[in-house]
């Protein structure tokens, strides 16, 4: 498996909930930082969105949003007055729909999923703030397909409708990414910027198929046909930490997984992400996590999915 398939896998996208939205303007629902990922497009008309980070965007028909653990912001028409909690605006639709019906209209689906305890951050930390796709862009890609899938099963009620929007979730995911890390600006230092380097992208894939493997620099850079200081500067420069340190980082997210989600011995982990001994793995890891493996899995293992 791909190391791309791997992050989502273990992130395991889950619906939580999604909704198309009309509102004839003026309009401004507000919504509150979040952990989990919303996604949106706008169906018809545009509008714009604040957050409170600073970061503004205009939405035009058609365009593709995803944001993961976003701060709070706010989607509202040219021109628009105060704003008002979403909850309100999404549970009266006369909130936002004008009687005598004039004023320009907006359409538009939102959604937003979960991730996988403890992992939410990965995202945060394969991606920047926001992955916006222009409506050119998801209209000629397999994106807009997606999209289009996913608004149908949406509106219409059908059995297996929650196994199915969980799938499409999965691939949306991973599809949203590749259009980011395809825009060639819209990549932050980590994996995913890692994935679309060619020098870089042959290590990282033996890093993840053997993650039991004592992996040196050296053995990494002829991975990667490179003279070793080369590639020790460049995987830095390209995934913003060395590459000794990320293997460390991806092994202890796979120890996290076990640790939550399995009743994984520790001796087993240890050998499964290349420690020779339990002491190995519980020292690497508290250093790392801030915590013992034992500590930790008592902190997650009863935890509330986010």
């Amino acid at each position: 498996m791909d190391p791309l398939s791997q992050i989502v896998e273990i992130l395991q996208p889950r619906a939580v909930a999604w909704q198309v939205v009309e509102a004839h303007a003026p309009w401004a629902p507000q919504f509150p930082a979040s952990k989990v990922v919303i996604f949106g497009q706008m169906l018809e008309g545009g509008c714009m969105l604040d957050r409170d980070d600073g970061l503004r965007l205009d939405l035009d028909e058609g365009d593709f949003l995803l944001m993961a653990a976003p701060p709070a912001w706010t989607m509202h028409s040219p021109g628009a007055g105060p704003p008002i909690d979403f909850r309100q605006a999404f549970d009266d639709p006369s909130l936002l729909l004008r009687a005598d019906g004039t004023g320009p209209v907006a359409r538009f689906i939102a959604g937003r999923f979960a991730l996988a305890l403890p992992h939410a951050d990965l995202l945060t930390r394969l991606m920047l703030p926001v992955v916006h796709v222009r409506a050119s862009e998801v209209e000629r890609g397999r994106l807009g397909v997606l999209l289009r899938v996913l608004e149908d099963e949406v509106l219409d009620d059908r059995p297996g409708r929650s196994l199915v929007t969980d799938r499409l979730l999965d691939i949306l995911l991973v599809e949203s990414l590749r259009e980011s890390a395809a825009d060639g600006v819209a990549v932050a230092p980590g994996l995913l910027a890692g994935l679309t380097d060619p020098k870089l992208r042959p290590a990282l894939r033996a890093m993840h198929d053997d993650i039991q493997h004592a992996w040196t620099v050296q053995a990494l850079a002829r991975r990667a046909s490179m003279s070793r200081s080369a590639f020790s500067a460049r995987f830095t420069r390209v995934l913003g930490t060395s590459p000794i340190d990320y293997l460390i980082g991806w092994r202890m997210t796979v120890a996290k997984r076990e640790l939550v989600n399995s009743n994984v011995g520790m001796g087993a982990i240890a050998e499964m992400i290349g420690y020779q001994s339990v002491s190995a793995f519980s020292l690497a890891f508290s250093n790392h996590v801030g915590r013992s493996p034992t500590a930790y899995r008592q902190e997650y293992a009863q935890a509330p999915a986010e």
